[in-house]
């Protein structure tokens, strides 16, 4: 490996995903001058969803660690103990250089229980790790991340930390005395929490040299009962101590009978992969586990030797009696096997099951992923599975096909396969042989797939059942044409003639329905309106509050109809047979459903929601440039607008319209498409001079004052030079209202007096 933690799509291969067969080839060529020879091996490696991952948990964070200190590994088993692994034991090891390389066997052939405690080793490291392999395997797994260990003086170095002691013979076993860092002192060693009666010893009973081989005798064993015994040893020096737990395992010379517990004595209808269980009070090493076809057990059909009280079968028939016996082994002896249980297995049957779904279109434009799906009833334990597929697609490596199980379980049929060649009518069969790609069909005949579809067995067969098709490159399409599944399970399906997925033994109240007929929970037909069967017209009101919204429907097929609307203050139903209209709706969203029937069909419920709307009233909003010579409308509300200015209308579509503006007044009104929606009036007045608008007027008059912000005297003469009208105002806004209804149609002189200000103008009152 030339990458260190390899990510995804990076230079170097990663560990597959999908569930495969592996091959590698290693060649050697000897290229010695006059006799080079040149051979090879080929290994394969079947990579399994039935197990993992199997990842270390321990040690994922930084850690300090003494030299000689006993740790625990933890690991995840994640069923690699069970088949078709079967990985009973794991061997670990240590590195000191990061995980570079793994040179030290801290535990050979550990139980794969997913814990176990190690002895660290007297040399000093801060990049440590360990690493958990299966025994005899080829799968392992490193922790996360580095540790370190310190030296300390002395260290009591054991291969082993547990021992096995056999009644009534003594135990000698050894371990080593290492010291570090030019330590000298006398080490004296001694052992702590011994059982009464049991002797242990050492010899030498003190040592100063480093890697000083030690001796321990355990004697007098018969003083205690089987069992397991932790025994502190201890080296103490002046200056420093060391101690290390170990294991005694005392077995004495009884082997009793083990008890079987399941599955019971003579049971019927058993899985082919049934879990076959144990129990004992004594503790033994390893169990035999043998079955046969006869209570003699002249016909063994299946043996093991297994460390835990369980044991799953790979080689059961359906529809068999078989008796299991287990005997108790121990590394001081065997006891023999136990009076056997029996149980007969469940009958295999098999059926096919299409999708209906088909045909379904592949895009060639971009890289779609498609599916067709089929519907599983039972639920029933499978034993085998054969996929059969159809596909049409004029470039077969752009397509990474998968069979999806109810569970989530993903087993991949092809992946990027065949280059360039087209089509594929196969059926995938993991007894058959690999597929070769070959002529059109690219994929043909009864093919093995990429995955493993036995990785299925023992899943449930009930729910969706998907097969995904991932088109990973643009512009080649194809098509779905078929999609079958042959299933075979462990019982016997429930009747199901007309296949409606409504078993007929008893749910099933309309048998006999035609195939890829929509049925109701009983089985029975359901019927549903034609999509054009309903012609729906809506009319949104015509003006604000007017009310007048109204919905039609005329209907296709003569049938008694019932219609229910609900919404915005109405709650109706009533009957129609071919027409219906509902009018004087207010705006907002309303539900209908509508059921009909012939008086022998009854229709499936149509519902739908359907929006009155009203007109928007007018918006306008006025914005002048900063000459004040242009005025800009931003208008909403309306599909058409009339514009006029100054007594010239114009007529836009436009949501924004720019006018252009005359010193002086400009009166601008602004109307929609509809009365309704109301109008917009405004005076604009441009220039520094005062304006009086309108003029001639009825009894108001409009003082425009531009640039005056102080009160003003306003009066009023004949043109005798009378005065009518004389006040003081305040402008509001650069303007001011005078009522002037109370003089007599004619001609007056109207002044204007302030600071700064003089100003006159005749004025006529109509």
């Amino acid at each position: 490996l030339t990458q260190t933690n390899p990510a995804i799509n990076t230079a170097w291969e990663t560990a597959s995903a999908i569930e495969r067969d592996l091959n590698f080839a290693l060649t050697v060529r000897d290229n010695a001058f006059g006799g080079g020879q040149v051979t090879s091996d080929v290994v394969n490696v079947r990579v399994s969803n039935a197990a993992g991952p199997f990842l270390v948990s321990s040690q994922s964070s930084v850690e300090t660690y003494s030299a000689g200190s006993l740790q625990t590994v933890i690991w995840e088993v994640a069923n690699t103990d069970i088949s078709p692994i079967n990985a009973q034991f794991v061997d670990i090891y240590l590195s000191l250089d990061g995980g570079q390389s793994f040179p030290i066997l801290l535990a050979e052939k550990a139980a794969n229980d997913g814990e176990h405690e190690v002895l660290l080793p007297g040399t000093a490291s801060t990049e440590a790790r360990f690493m958990v392999k299966g025994y005899q395997n080829i799968f392992f797994a490193v922790n996360s991340t580095d540790f370190v260990i310190e030296e300390v003086p002395f260290v009591l170095q054991f291969d082993d930390l547990a021992f096995d002691v056999c009644q009534p013979v003594d135990k000698v076993f050894p371990f080593v005395l290492e010291t570090y860092g030019g330590f000298g002192e006398e080490v004296t060693f001694s052992a702590n929490g011994v059982p009464p009666g049991l002797g242990v010893s050492f010899l030498p009973g003190t040592a100063t040299a480093n890697n000083t081989p030690v001796d321990i005798t355990i004697s007098n064993t018969t003083a205690v009962t089987e069992g397991f015994y932790p025994i502190q040893i201890i080296g103490t020096a002046p200056s420093y101590s060391k101690e290390v737990t170990i294991m005694l395992n005392v077995f004495d010379t009884d082997f009793p009978e083990v008890t079987l517990l399941g599955p019971a004595d003579a049971a019927f209808d058993i899985a082919l992969k049934p879990n076959l269980s144990w129990d004992t009070p004594a503790i033994n090493n390893a169990y035999q586990v043998e079955i046969a076809t006869d209570a003699g057990f002249a016909s063994v059909i299946e043996t093991a030797t297994v460390i835990f009280k369980n044991y799953i079968p790979e080689n059961l028939l359906p529809e068999t009696t078989y008796f299991w016996r287990i005997k108790p082994v121990t590394n001081c002896g065997e006891g023999i096997f136990g009076t056997p249980f029996s149980f007969t297995t469940l009958p295999v049957n098999c059926k096919m099951k299409s999708a209906g779904d088909t045909p379904v279109s592949i895009s060639s434009t971009g890289t779609p992923t498609v599916s067709s799906t089929i519907m599983v009833m039972d639920d029933l334990p499978i034993a085998d599975i054969n996929v059969m597929v159809n596909i049409e697609h004029t470039f077969l490596s752009d397509l990474i096909i998968s069979l999806v199980s109810p569970s989530g379980t993903e087993v991949i049929l092809t992946s990027n396969s065949c280059s360039q060649l087209e089509n594929i009518d196969a059926i995938f069969d993991d007894a058959a042989a690999p597929f070769t790609c070959n002529g059109d069909p690219g994929i043909g005949g009864t093919v093995k797939p990429l995955g493993s579809l036995s990785s299925l067995n023992g899943e449930s067969t009930f729910g969706e059942w998907t097969l995904l098709v991932k088109d990973t490159a643009p512009a080649d399409g194809g098509i779905i044409s078929d999609f079958t599944l042959e299933i075979c399970v462990e019982g016997v399906f429930r009747p199901d003639a007309d296949g409606d997925n409504v078993f007929d033994d008893g749910d099933d109240l309309c048998l006999g329905t035609p195939p890829n007929t929509e049925v109701d929970v009983d089985g029975c037909p359901v019927y549903r309106f034609d999509q054009e069967n309903f012609n729906i017209v809506v009319t949104s009101e015509s003006c604000i509050t007017s009310n007048d919204g109204q919905i039609e429907i005329n209907a296709t097929s003569v049938l008694d109809y019932t219609i229910n609307i609900s919404g915005n203050g109405v709650d109706l139903s009533t009957g129609f047979t071919s027409f219906f209209e509902l009018r004087n709706l207010s705006s907002g969203t309303y539900s209908a459903c509508i059921i009909g029937n012939d008086g022998t069909i009854f229709y499936e419920e149509y519902c739908f929601d359907f929006v009155i709307t009203e007109p928007d009233p007018l918006s306008v909003l006025l914005a002048l440039d900063q000459t004040g010579l242009q005025a800009t409308l931003n208008l909403k509300g309306s599909v058409l607008y009339n514009i006029e200015l100054n007594g010239i209308l114009t007529q836009t579509t436009q949501s924004q319209f720019t006018l252009d503006l005359k010193s002086g007044i400009n009166a601008l009104k602004v109307t929609g498409s509809l009365p309704c929606q109301g109008s917009f009036e405004e005076l604009i007045v441009i220039g520094t001079e005062p304006l009086v608008y309108p003029n001639p007027f009825i009894n108001e008059l409009e003082l425009y004052l531009p640039s005056v912000s102080s009160k003003v005297q306003v009066s009023v003469f004949n043109l005798l030079g009378q005065t009518l009208v004389s006040n003081t105002y305040q402008p509001e806004d650069q303007a001011i209202s005078l009522d002037l209804a109370a003089l007599p149609p004619g001609v007056y002189v109207l002044n204007v007096t302030g600071v700064g200000l003089n100003y006159s103008s005749k004025v006529v009152k109509r």
